[in-house]
């Protein structure tokens, strides 16, 4: 089997996850092309959140295929032979990709600023008076700006978890993974959230994100796609999808959250 088509950023071909006798993903084929945007939506436990994980290699396919800038994950090819990488192989490819997840997994003992400088000083190496310089500009990029020597407990959610966006990027990943990133927020801060991500998709970053914000799923999505049963259901751009889904599963979600 040849690599993963040119122009695409993430390409996941027939991806099945098992945790024991459950079958959270079912063949999954999905692509996403350089600078795009892709959307997950879909009922509480349809695999949306695994296929995350497993683009992030935080969970191991069962079978399958996953691809990053045409690059195969957690594996490489010999003949027809899959061998599985070493794990600090596994860690190197991970940090190309940026995870945001529902709880904002700060470290509570360290300010903004050292939560974001974290990863570029221990794990890349940048000397740690160009890692705070970076780490302020990202956190003002984020809407934070003085508010680095702060602690995540004198933060609000929504503050806290822009100090996770900011600490993904700081990394500079080629993709950005967001997991309900606004579901643990209280209803007034999620527009502080949404309108980093969108800052983040007007600048071209690639993205995939799952969130029931639907609104947002409308205005900020290139794609979006509906799975269910750990299956892609669906898939179209936001107004075709949210004006006239072809099938019926889609639409009775749809009709319910709309």
């Amino acid at each position: 089997m040849g690599g993963a088509g040119t122009g695409r950023a993430v390409e996941l071909r027939g991806v099945h996850k098992f945790y024991g006798p459950f079958h959270a993903l079912r063949g999954v084929d999905l692509a996403i092309g350089k600078g795009e945007v892709c959307v997950a939506i879909g009922p509480s436990g349809s695999g949306k959140s695994t296929l995350l994980r497993c683009i992030n290699q935080l969970e191991v396919v069962s079978a399958g295929r996953v691809y990053l800038g045409g690059e195969l994950q957690g594996y490489r090819e010999v003949g027809e032979c899959l061998h599985q990488l070493s794990p600090r192989q596994i860690a190197a490819q991970r940090r190309r990709t940026g995870m945001v997840f529902q709880r904002f997994n700060l470290f509570p003992h360290m300010t903004a600023l050292q939560n974001v400088i974290e990863g570029p000083v221990h794990v890349k190496g940048l000397r740690k008076r160009e890692a705070r310089e970076r780490g302020r500009a990202l956190l003002a990029r984020v809407g934070l700006d003085g508010l680095g020597d702060r602690y995540p407990n004198q933060l609000s959610g929504g503050q806290q978890q822009r100090v996770a966006i900011a600490r993904a990027l700081a990394m500079e990943p080629e993709v950005m993974l967001f997991d309900e990133p606004t579901s643990a927020l209280d209803p007034e801060l999620v527009g502080e959230v949404l309108d980093v991500i969108k800052d983040l998709a007007r600048s071209g970053m690639t993205m995939m994100l799952v969130t029931h914000e639907i609104g947002f799923a409308r205005e900020v999505g290139d794609d979006v796609v509906f799975m269910d049963n750990g299956m892609v259901v669906e898939r179209g751009k936001p107004q075709d999808m949210f004006a006239g889904a072809r099938e019926a599963r889609t639409q009775a979600f749809l009709s319910k959250v709309l």
